[in-house]
């Protein structure tokens, strides 16, 4: 996980000065250094609550694509047991 600095960091120089802000996270003053800090906090809170979200989804998803193949396996089967067009 990357710390507030190294993500101010990667903000590029023109963003900052058009916000105001100096180009460098240990010359923030003390509140900007708390809204960084809490934007960064906020962000990350919300990449890993996405992050687990997605995992959910896939999991569901290889269970479900799992539930399929077997399904169409046995329609195939089904199907050359009564001598239909795959027999």
């Amino acid at each position: 996980m990357m710390t507030s600095e190294e993500i101010y960091d990667l903000v590029a120089y023109f963003m900052k000065e058009d916000a105001g802000l100096p180009y460098r996270y240990d010359e923030l003053s003390f509140e900007q250094r708390s809204f960084i800090d809490a934007l960064v906090e906020n962000f990350e809170s919300d990449a890993e609550e996405t992050i687990s979200n997605l995992e959910l989804t896939i999991t569901d998803l290889e269970r479900e694509l799992i539930e399929s193949e077997i399904e169409c396996r046995r329609l195939v089967r089904d199907l050359q047991s009564t001598g239909g067009p795959l027999a």
